[in-house]
């Protein structure tokens, strides 16, 4: 069963009461929905947001079978959560949330679930598509349809992969002879790309993460979902990220010190940007990682990263 990660941390910070309405708006297995259940107890309420509707259906399953009386304070939502502000509307229209957790790492089911194309270690159709629904792009159609630069490109920059303008040109390549269809046959290409080198990670970890974001539209939804989030707390009220990787923490920083109203400084952009009204406070200067003993228990748990920010308007 998904373990989550640093669910202690995520309460402590959040510091939802009895009685308050949070959102845990990335269902995965239940395991954050569970703790915030118990922390608001049973004149709280829990509003689950997950656009797979498994993910959603595990989370039930595992309350009713640990918390089955709690039950009827969840209110479960299969949509995106950059509707978040739309969401929380319906759901809940006289009381403003106390806390919103996202954990945005991806429930072990969905990456050993052939379907959905995600493992390089199994073999299944190029997809990566979280919702058959949402009728974007698949994986595959980016591999067999993109050019050599721009496939480098979206290495390079989504995965921070070095080695971006062989593996492209390799696919360009391999898709001449046959398309790529499967998983496995995309991740020999890598691998036989890298050959040379080996690491502690999958030689196409990169790649398929690189994928996986722009299929699925990640970083854009992300910035979206920081931004409705922050405008549908209520003052005081609390917004928990948990990332995975530099990509997703980069961008929850920089969300963070736009509503804070601080600077935001880079090579490609060296322009000061900030909002005109601060609307949060950074609880978290730098991010709260798992403590030695959880990674030790959950070694999928060792590159998580935990932001927290604060409303202070309304």
């Amino acid at each position: 069963m998904h373990i989550p990660v640093m669910r202690e941390e995520v309460l402590e910070y959040i510091r939802s009461s009895k009685g308050d309405v949070v959102v845990d708006a990335t269902a995965g297995s239940g395991g954050h929905t569970l703790e915030l259940l118990r922390s608001v107890g049973k004149k709280g309420r829990v509003v689950v947001i997950d656009i797979d509707n498994e993910a959603l259906q595990a989370t039930k399953a595992r309350i009713e079978k640990e918390e089955k009386d709690l039950l009827s304070r969840v209110i479960f939502v299969n949509d995106n959560f950059i509707n978040i502000a739309k969401i929380v509307h319906e759901a809940c229209p006289s009381q403003r949330p106390a806390a919103i957790v996202a954990d945005l790492g991806w429930r072990i089911e969905q990456i050993e679930d052939k379907k959905y194309g995600l493992s390089f270690q199994r073999e299944s159709p190029l997809d990566m598509r979280l919702s058959k629904k949402a009728g974007n792009i698949t994986a595959f159609d980016i591999v067999n349809m993109w050019s050599e630069e721009r496939l480098s490109d979206l290495f390079s920059v989504y995965g921070e992969e070095r080695n971006s303008r062989l593996i492209a040109r390799r696919i360009i390549e391999s898709r001449k002879e046959k398309p790529i269809r499967t998983t496995l046959e995309l991740a020999e290409i890598v691998r036989s790309s890298k050959k040379a080198r080996r690491g502690k990670i999958h030689p196409a970890t990169k790649v398929f993460q690189a994928l996986r974001i722009v299929v699925n539209d990640e970083i854009e939804n992300l910035k979206k979902f920081i931004d409705e989030s922050i405008g549908v707390l209520g003052r005081g009220g609390r917004l928990a990220i948990i990332s995975f990787h530099s990509l997703e923490d980069r961008t929850v920083k920089h969300g963070f010190r736009r509503n804070a109203g601080v600077g935001i400084y880079s090579k490609q952009r060296p322009v000061h940007l900030c909002d005109e009204q601060h609307k949060i406070k950074i609880i978290t200067k730098k991010p709260v990682t798992p403590n030695r003993k959880e990674v030790l228990n959950n070694p999928r748990s060792r590159s998580a990263k935990l932001r927290i920010a604060e409303k202070i308007i309304n």
